[in-house]
């Protein structure tokens, strides 16, 4: 018999695991369904007299471990009781021996549904290593559940072959103790049997294996029946599979860089700590220990691998020694295999026990030192706590001599022993500590002893196999050599060298994952603000701030959840007048989840005693993630790990994961979860004096005894939104079952109840919450779905394993990969690219084209601006454009669904066509705040921003750049002509005639600046002929009358007819867009508006140094009872944005058009004068001036760039993130990418590309979508290489810098740029 407790890769290559009582605990179900239908009918049998109910010992005996019916068929014939064998068909009934296995079946059913499957962790930790480690592995049962019972645990992917009741059925399989089911296995795993290696729980199981001749038979007693499976055959009988092993052959093992994928989906999700030794591993081995010196390539490497993870060197080396020759500051070391171990922040560590040792050491060094001074090639090395006996350059006739000496030294000197090395001895305190024990101490002592943590090891020695041993469940290990020895790593690297390319390897891995997580450390209560609304979680549909699920609105924390277009209506009476404002509404907070220790309090991390505490938003995968250590007053520690997710793949769905693991204590843990509904709106500070209670209960209740229901009602708008929420529990990954208190008020419901804890073992509470309202298509009643899609719903990994792959879909249609000068700048750049892209898509996502929505500038991550819809879509419509444009389609039918109220609006002013508002919201009447709030005065203001008019341009502007790019005839047939059409006609009736100067004027507007919205000392609001408007309204008019030639004739005939078009108004149209006004002053200079140039000069630096922060200068000045209308000082681009937004040749065709000669040679001048004249009061401006800046200096369009960048994750906007996102800002430093220095246009039926980068950009990888193609984009400074990938559309017209070409489907076009 083979006894040995470990699985080595040499002799076997496959392990076959029985699955009830050895991967799964359902043999408990199993037994439990067995007595209940037995004992059901042994006692109809009796007939009212006694029977013998079935026991523990007839399930044992009769039924574990064999085919259902066969079960039935051999506790029957037991108790001597006959029945027909009837149908596999046969009812539940039917007394057959079918019938009654079918009724066993079905109790089984029900109590796995009732009850959950139990895991052994145990067994699932080996079965991963053992495939990590190169074993085919397989699972075998008697039931026809077990994939089920597999899909139920989420096992499957763990089993190259899975052989079950329903196969043993379908291929006339003897069942247990017949080896048939074993064999079968075997089989499909085109094994010999003495080549696999069986786990089983049940004595015929055993006898099966035994049967047929499997290679090692390894008994599992889970029913205190050891002598049995002994007796039955087993090699060896275990109580737990965490006593096994798993060792391999150093050559058999798979080498680290061929598998770089597979270490990189390990590593995924984790933290990752690199633990290295040095000699053989970081240096070559040498005959001379001090000639092991690092390669200044081998440093570079471990510099860069520090910028990224936590690196330690673990050697046998003296810790002096060790730290002088590797010379990196932020590395930890731990010298003489981990006896003394240093690091950053003063860390310092003397194993006390070896200490004591130190005397003895001591001796022994002076004695060998004399006994093997006349050994040619001894080289004795005095470590301070160990000694090393190199014998690598010894005779071969003295080897045994050395071996005696250090053999004697040993047995002279008590408290050491001896370890072997490569051609060395080492004698050490004979202490329980080694490299192993060295790892797992820097691990717990930096706070990384985590489930979240992955430690990897890289060493070649034979002590290194410490650190592999202890990593087995926890890590990897990765061996270094090519040696004839077992090991326990999992990976393979041939010398030093390969350890230096793997290491690099890894560093890039790292530095990409980096660029997909947004990462804070520490708890910072003044950064939570911008913390929660950087790390909001959304889909479209709703979303929800990243705040803590135990924090209440206060001067922290705000947890919001936000529903896209979630709008009420609120009247206050402030300043003297009553003012009706339109809010995002501030739904139920669904997070909340608290919990306290019975006699503690509730969590509350500004009085615990942080030990650790990190908070991570996974961009790739929208998962929020947050780690905390702490200890209580009582010096109690626990660790606490949040996952929460809001469903890109279930619009309704959202999920908070929180296990709880009781570190040093064990007791009463007492946890409190509810929906919230009694919140209102003040995550805005300068909006708490309005009304905010936007809220009204309609009810509240407990369904099945764990499900909560939540219903509430906006007060104005009449919107009915439900949330149901279910928490469930486990310790252990087993279901718990606790009395619950139910709790409920207005507008609330709370469950609390009990757990008891053991020290280390975690509680995991999954709470999955659907919100649904009564505008949601497709539903009877929200109340029902929400609690219909509740229950349905799976458990969190299921959830997230879904929502991971909604979020790999999108990335493959918007990432962008960037390669730019220096490797730190890249990480940064890239990351918040990404992290900007993924806040786009939280806010505009395909679960938009369901619904009816626009796009909020400050997204759906808090209450600025009231969650309103303005201009910002100028700027974020190209990131959807050319990726998803059926989402930009959807954005524009928000647009067209609000015409007729624009026509309204237009006409109550006596205006033709459609005049849209400044800020829109729920039905698209303006919503522009009457009066705002100076927080620097504290006075209430007129607000006149709703003169902006030139939002009807920006709309007109998005509909003809979403025709350009889409070729999508049929909306701009159907919707976007008919909105055109109107704007046009608005601006045609704006337009005033001046005879004197015969040219039209557009008088009494703002323009984007927002600074100026009167001149000095007039008595009513408005500025006359500002340029970007005036000129915006031409391109309007341009685009209105090209529509009736590039529209089919009945189309355009339609339209005239639908709108009343004559003749003779667009003869009008032609007229205005010949003879518009611009103004100019200084030579050249486009005035901002008329009078611009008349405007005093603003002191600059005067006010720089007396305020510091001038971006809202307008607050200052109004404070100082001063007004910026009397200045030549702009908030943000305003003539700016016409070079933003027309390249030098358009720009130069509408001014030739209005009879004005402008020289393309001015714009720098323009460009200039304005940049000196603004104060970056908008989170738009550094995208605008950056954009321009890129057509004469690129460089310094990159610092602009690069200042852009950290509008939101610095949030430079004077605190203004923390309130909700800029998504314009963020959409415009992802253009800028895309297509400013690209040089990307979609213009007249042609793609443009003229790429032109910086220094600081060297290549772009993105994929894009034109006119039905998909296309793939590499671009470098010196190559541009695009190609279409299969799609089915037609050729697509494209140019690159004058180059002129077709590209076909499927076709791939490169061209080399000067």
């Amino acid at each position: 018999m083979n006894t040995h407790k470990t699985i080595s890769r040499s002799h076997f290559d496959a392990v076959i695991f029985d699955l009830d009582g050895v991967i799964t605990r359902t043999a408990r179900v199993h037994a439990a369904a067995w007595k209940a239908m037995f004992d059901d009918f042994l006692q109809k049998q009796a007939k009212g007299a006694e029977f013998k109910p079935f026991d523990d010992r007839d399930y044992r005996d009769y039924v574990d471990g064999k085919p259902r019916y066969e079960g039935v068929k051999s506790f029957l014939h037991s108790r001597n009781i006959a029945l027909p064998y009837g149908s596999p068909s046969d009812s539940v009934e039917k007394e057959t021996i079918c019938g009654l296995g079918n009724r066993k079946n079905e109790l089984f059913q029900e109590k796995l549904k009732t009850e959950g499957v139990e895991v052994y962790q145990t067994s699932v930790q080996l079965i991963r290593r053992l495939r990590s480690k190169g074993f085919q592995t397989a699972v075998v049962s008697s039931s026809k559940n077990c994939g089920q019972v597999l899909e139920a645990v989420e096992l499957s992917h763990l089993f190259d072959v899975k052989v079950d009741g329903n196969d043993a059925e379908a291929l006339d399989l003897k069942g247990k103790p017949h080896p048939d089911i074993f064999l079968e296995a075997a089989n499909r795993l085109e094994l010999q049997p003495k080549r696999c290696v069986i786990f089983e729980d049940a004595i015929a199981g055993v006898q099966a294996g035994r049967q047929g001749k499997f290679g090692r038979v390894i008994g599992v007693d889970r029913k205190n029946q050891m002598g049995a499976l002994q007796e039955a055959g087993a090699d060896i009988v275990i109580k737990d599979l965490v006593e096994i092993g798993t060792i391999v052959h150093m050559l058999d093992l798979s080498t680290a860089l061929e598998s770089l994928d597979a270490i990189q989906n390990r590593i995924a999700q984790c933290e990752i700590a690199i633990f290295l030794d040095y000699d053989g591993t970081l240096t070559p081995i040498v005959s001379r220990p001090e000639e092991a010196l690092l390669s200044d390539d081998m440093g570079q490497t471990l510099r860069g691998l520090a910028e990224q993870c936590l690196v330690a060197i673990i050697s046998g080396r003296d810790l002096k020694d060790v730290r002088q020759r590797v010379a990196i500051e932020d590395l930890y070391y731990a010298g003489s295999h981990g006896f003394e171990i240093a690091g950053p922040k003063d860390l310092k560590m003397e194993q006390a026990q070896a200490k004591a040792c130190l005397p003895v050491l001591d001796e022994a060094e002076k004695e060998l030192s004399e006994q093997l001074e006349n050994i040619a090639g001894a080289q004795l090395e005095r470590k301070r706590f160990s000694i090393a006996i190199h014998y690598r350059n010894v005779a071969e006739a003295q080897l045994g001599t050395v071996g005696r000496i250090v053999d004697l030294a040993l047995e002279k000197h008590t408290g050491l022993h001896k370890s072997d090395g490569k051609k060395v001895y080492d004698l050490q305190p004979d202490v329980a500590w080694d490299k192993g024990q060295a790892l797992l101490w820097l691990l717990d002592k930096l706070k990384l002893n985590r489930p979240d943590v992955l430690p990897l090891y890289i060493g070649d020695d034979i002590t290194d196999e410490d650190a592999f041993r202890v990593l087995e469940e926890r890590g990897l290990g990765l061996v270094v050599g090519e040696e004839a020895r077992d090991t326990h790593a999992e990976y393979r690297l041939r010398d030093p060298a390969q350890v230096r390319e793997f290491l690099r390897a890894l560093t890039r891995i790292l530095g990409e994952r980096r660029t997909w997580t947004l990462t804070y450390r520490g708890f910072e209560p003044q950064e939570e603000g911008l913390r929660e609304a950087l790390c909001t979680l959304g889909n479209g549909y709703f979303a929800t701030r990243g705040a803590a699920p135990e924090s209440q609105a206060d001067k922290i924390h705000y947890p919001g959840t936000y529903l896209a277009g979630g709008y009420n209506r609120l009247k206050t009476a402030i300043a003297g007048r009553t003012v009706e404002n339109e809010d995002l509404v501030n739904l139920p907070n669904w997070l909340c989840l608290d919990f306290r220790i019975i006699d503690g309090q509730w969590l509350n991390l500004e009085e615990a005693d942080i030990l650790f505490y990190r908070q991570e938003l996974d961009i790739q995968q929208g998962m929020l993630t947050r780690v905390v250590h702490f200890r209580d007053k009582k010096g109690r520690e626990t660790r606490l790990i949040q996952h929460r997710l809001v469903s890109m793949a279930h619009m309704h769905l959202a999920a908070l994961e929180t296990m709880i693991t009781p570190l040093n204590w064990s007791g009463t843990l007492e946890v409190h979860s509810a929906l919230d509904g009694q919140v209102r709106n003040s995550g805005v500070a300068r909006y708490r004096a309005l009304n905010s209670r936007h809220l009204e209960p309609v009810e509240t209740r407990l369904i099945n005894g764990h499900i909560l229901l939540l219903k509430v009602r906006t007060n104005q708008s009449q919107l009915t939104l439900t949330q149901a929420a279910r928490l469930e529990l486990f310790l252990a990954n087993k279901p718990v079952a606790t009395e619950r208190q139910t709790e409920e008020e207005t507008a609330y419901i709370a469950q609390a109840f009990t757990v008891e804890m053991e020290k280390g073992t975690p509680l995991t509470l999954e709470k999955t919450v659907a919100l649904y309202t009564a505008r949601d298509p497709g539903i009877s009643e929200c109340g029902l779905e929400a609690v219909k899609t509740v229950q349905e719903s799976p458990r969190f990994e299921s959830l997230l394993d879904a929502h991971s792959l909604a979020w790999k879909h999108l990335w493959r249609q918007f990432d962008m990969q960037l390669e730019i000068a220096g490797s730190a700048g890249d990480h940064h750049i890239q990351q918040i690219l990404r992290l900007y892209s993924f806040h786009l898509l939280q806010s505009a996502s395909m679960h938009s084209l369901d619904i009816d929505v626009g796009m909020p500038s400050r997204g759906w991550h808090g209450e600025a601006y009231r969650g309103h819809i303005f201009w910002d879509e100028l700027i974020i419509f190209p990131f959807l454009n050319y990726r998803a444009p059926q989402i930009t389609r959807t954005l524009l039918m928000y647009r067209y669904r609000r015409l007729n109220e624009a026509r309204k609006a237009a006409q109550a002013l006596g205006y033709k066509g459609a005049m849209y508002p400044w800020q829109s919201g729920s039905n698209g009447r303006e919503e522009s705040q009457q009066l705002h709030l100076n927080p620097r005065s504290g006075r209430w203001i007129p607000d006149n921003s709703y003169l902006q008019r030139h939002i009807n341009a920006a709309i007109a502007y998005n509909i003809w750049q979403y025709f350009q790019v889409t070729g999508d005839l049929n909306f701009l047939a159907f919707y976007g002509a008919e909105m055109l059409l109107e704007i046009a006609r608005f601006w045609a009736s704006i337009a005033t005639y001046n005879e004197a100067l015969d040219c039209y004027e557009i008088l009494g507007v703002m323009g984007p600046d927002e600074f100026h919205d009167a001149y000095p000392e007039a008595e009513s609001p408005g500025l006359n002929n500002n340029a970007y408007t005036n000129l915006m309204a031409v391109f309007v008019l341009n685009k209105a009358l090209e529509l009736f030639q590039l529209l089919p004739e009945q189309e355009c005939q339609q339209l005239c007819e639908k709108l009343a078009i004559e003749e003779s108004e667009k003869t009008r149209w032609e007229d205005i867009s010949g003879k518009m006004r611009v103004v100019f002053h200084d030579d050249g200079i486009i005035s901002q508006f008329e009078g611009y140039g008349n405007l005093k000069e603003f002191d600059w630096e005067g006010y720089r140094k007396k305020y510091d922060n001038i971006q809202r200068l307008d607050r200052l000045l109004e404070a100082e009872g001063d007004t910026v209308n009397r200045y030549k000082a702009s908030k943000q681009a305003d003539v700016l944005m016409l070079f933003y937004l027309f390249s030098a040749e358009e720009l130069g065709e509408l001014f030739a058009q209005l009879g004005y000669a402008f020289d393309p040679e001015k714009i720098p001048k323009n460009i200039d004068y304005y940049l000196q004249r603004t104060s970056n009061g908008s989170s738009l401006s550094w995208i605008i001036h950056s954009w321009v800046a890129a057509r004469r200096d690129r460089e310094h369009s990159w610092q602009l760039f690069q200042e852009a960048l950290k509008t939101d994750v610095a949030d430079i906007q004077g605190g203004t993130t923390p309130e909700g996102i800029h998504l314009g800002a963020m959409a415009g430093c992802i253009d800028l990418v895309q297509r400013c220095y690209p040089g990307l246009e979609a213009r007249g039926q042609v793609l443009h590309l003229n790429p032109r980068f910086p220094e600081g950009l060297k290549n772009i990888h993105m994929h894009l979508r034109y006119r039905g193609h998909w296309l793939e984009l590499e671009i470098s400074c010196e190559k541009l290489k695009i190609g279409s990938l299969a799609c089915g559309a037609a050729p697509v017209e494209v140019e690159v810098k004058g180059n002129c070409f077709q590209l076909e489907e499927g076709k791939v076009k490169e061209i080399f740029l000067d």
